[in-house]
């Protein structure tokens, strides 16, 4: 069974396809679970809800401390990370020891995952630097960063509440914007040809007044 999700991060997606196929009481061997590059230009919300499985017998024996690091775990960039997680869900219910047992090499991996997630967001916290560019006569903070995970809008949401007047964030995998009301993403900027390295100001600025949200 293949199920698609709608980004990369789609952790509501995610939460509600494991809980109707838990329901249905499909398999994890049954299930690929895939996930494309967002395209499109889409607000943020700057306060996540947080994840939910909404199968009652699930919830029963469901830790709510794994519900929680899977909203970590989504964020990793290990393509195999919807399968692990809904094959731990799976293990979860029928195996309910499992959550007593701290040797088990899913439960650890997820662990390790989460923790490098959380790692990642906040090297990124501590080492945005930005620059003011002239983007259609305003002057606007740029950073330009590339993170180890798709973390991205976990950051930006972060970032809007320290930061309001205003901003645009550059990552390989999305763009951000917020303009003081609003977190906006859209997809990255490609970067420059070899062998530059990045783009220069003049460059840069005419990319970004190109972008459909600036």
């Amino acid at each position: 069974m293949q199920v698609p999700l709608s980004h990369q991060v789609d952790v509501a997606g995610f939460h509600t396809e494991a809980t109707r196929l838990l329901a249905l009481q499909v398999p994890p061997q049954d299930v690929h679970w895939s996930a494309a590059p967002a395209q499109s230009v889409d607000e943020e919300p700057l306060e996540t809800a947080r994840a939910a499985i909404r199968n009652r017998a699930a919830r029963a024996i469901i830790p709510q401390s794994f519900i929680r690091m899977s909203e970590l775990v989504v964020l990793h960039r290990d393509p195999e990370r919807f399968d692990l997680l809904y094959r731990t869900l799976w293990r979860l219910i029928y195996e309910p020891e499992l959550k007593n047992d701290f040797a088990d090499k899913d439960m650890a991996h997820l662990r390790q995952m989460a923790q490098s997630v959380r790692r990642d967001i906040q090297k990124m916290k501590t080492k945005l630097v930005f620059r003011q560019l002239t983007v259609k006569g305003e002057s606007v903070p740029v950073a330009q960063y590339e993170p180890v995970h798709f973390i991205a809008e976990a950051v930006g949401g972060w970032l809007a509440g320290r930061a309001p007047d205003g901003w645009i964030l550059l990552t390989p995998d999305r763009s951000l914007r917020w303009n003081g009301e609003h977190l906006l993403s859209a997809p990255a900027v490609a970067p420059p040809p070899a062998p530059q390295l990045t783009w220069d100001d003049s460059q840069l600025a005419a990319i970004l007044e190109a972008l459909p949200w600036v």
